[in-house]
């Protein structure tokens, strides 16, 4: 099967009016007014892409989505910042965006890999006839981590009510696209004075929910009883009966075990809760949080009741899985380039020497790509989404009361 065919682009500003500049102050030199991005593509030059999104497991949160991508730049130096004979200079900035995506075969819509901005032009000279420019980009969490408020104020809210008043507030005027869900838990009212990312994500662990930037750009907050559904739409499995893989890791080790959970929020008490069974067998391990910003200790408490029970015990997982997407079909391009993070999937696999199936349904947690001419390889991160769903009455996956949590 044909590759999905990648294009990169960058949003150079290399004619916007400033004024008062030597070089971009004068309108009669062709400089144009702000206004909304212009992205140019740069894809002929691209020697290879690697893209990092999402989170190492369930239990951090999600971090800054990365890319980077190299530029031949031998033939006229075009991507270094400090040629003024460069087509896009002064354009090669920091913080110009970023977007990553391709166009799988007999398609018209370009899907979406990565949307971030530039943080660094890494120019290399490995030799005297070589010449490249390393790219590093991270997404919009990398604008809210450089913004620190003062006495930042909210009325008590649920968790995403909150984020979106956190996001309009005066002092952060966040103005990407957002997809903010109703929060299950209240938040208890807050002045702060303290980094914007590090707040939201003080919110997310109070909630116990999801907060990451999508490949599009957008902004996403998911509460904690965001469903998952009763059969995945994507399946993942090496018997040939639905989407292949190339490999999958299952560890049962005691990375995720915590058998004493300690959670306090601002102005309450500590709760508490442990199982004994499971420190016999595996000893104390524990899971502390302070500082959360649920509104009343009964929500902490049944927080502390949920997170014990997902954790105390060593289970079986998958944990990572590798595919070529260049070997799916054109469907199987579209569905699995489809898939974001906090999508739900299935993996199945028969183990040599065993007999019997293995199937788990699973949540993405990491996607990563390493993208070259002759390779489009992509890499999930999963946990297990049993373990991670709430129970949910008559669903055949999510009704086990044996495996699955009860709400709070």
């Amino acid at each position: 099967m044909a590759a999905p065919t990648l294009r990169v682009r960058f949003g150079f500003t290399p004619n916007v009016f400033t004024l008062d500049d030597l070089i971009r102050g004068t309108l009669s030199a062709g400089n144009i007014l702000a206004g909304a991005v212009i992205l140019t593509d740069v894809t002929n030059f691209v020697q290879n892409v690697t893209i990092s999104r999402g989170r190492s497991r369930d239990l951090n949160s999600f971090t800054s989505g990365s890319a980077t991508i190299t530029l031949e730049n031998s033939a006229d130096g075009r991507f270094n910042p400090a040629n003024a004979s460069g087509p896009y200079f002064p354009g090669i900035e920091p913080l110009i965006t970023c977007v990553v995506d391709c166009l799988v075969a007999g398609e018209s819509t370009y899907t979406n890999l990565y949307t971030g901005f530039v943080t660094d032009w890494l120019t290399q000279y490995p030799n005297k006839t070589t010449s490249k420019v390393e790219v590093s980009c991270s997404d919009a969490f990398v604008k809210l981590a450089n913004i620190e408020v003062a006495s930042l104020t909210s009325d008590s809210a649920d968790s995403g009510t909150m984020v979106s008043s956190i996001l309009s507030n005066a002092q952060v005027a966040f103005s990407g696209a957002t997809a903010i869900e109703t929060g299950n838990s209240t938040m208890q009212a807050i002045n702060k004075s303290t980094n914007v990312l590090a707040l939201i994500q003080e919110i997310e662990k109070s909630e116990n929910g999801a907060f990451f930037v999508g490949a599009d750009g957008t902004l996403n907050f998911k509460k904690r009883h965001s469903s998952f559904p009763s059969a995945s739409a994507v399946i993942f499995s090496d018997d040939g009966s639905n989407i292949p893989y190339l490999e999958v890791n299952q560890p049962v080790d005691d990375d995720l075990i915590f058998n004493v959970i300690n959670l306090t929020r601002e102005g309450g008490s500590l709760q508490t809760k442990q199982d004994a069974s499971s420190q016999s067998k595996y000893l104390k391990r524990v899971l502390e949080r302070n500082n959360l910003l649920n509104a009343t200790d009964a929500d902490v408490n049944n927080a502390a009741i949920f997170l014990l029970s997902k954790f105390k015990d060593a289970l079986p997982r998958f944990s990572q899985m590798v595919l070529n997407v260049d070997t799916l079909s054109t469907a199987n391009q579209l569905s699995v380039l489809g898939l974001e993070l906090s999508s739900a999937i299935k993996i199945e696999i028969t183990p040599p020497g065993e007999g019997a199936q293995i199937a788990r349904e699973s949540v993405i947690d990491g996607l990563n790509f390493a993208i070259t001419p002759d390779d489009f390889v992509l890499r999930f991160n999963v946990s297990d989404a049993v373990n991670s769903a709430f129970f949910r009455l008559n669903d055949t996956v999510f009704g086990q009361l044996n495996d699955d949590r009860l709400a709070y």
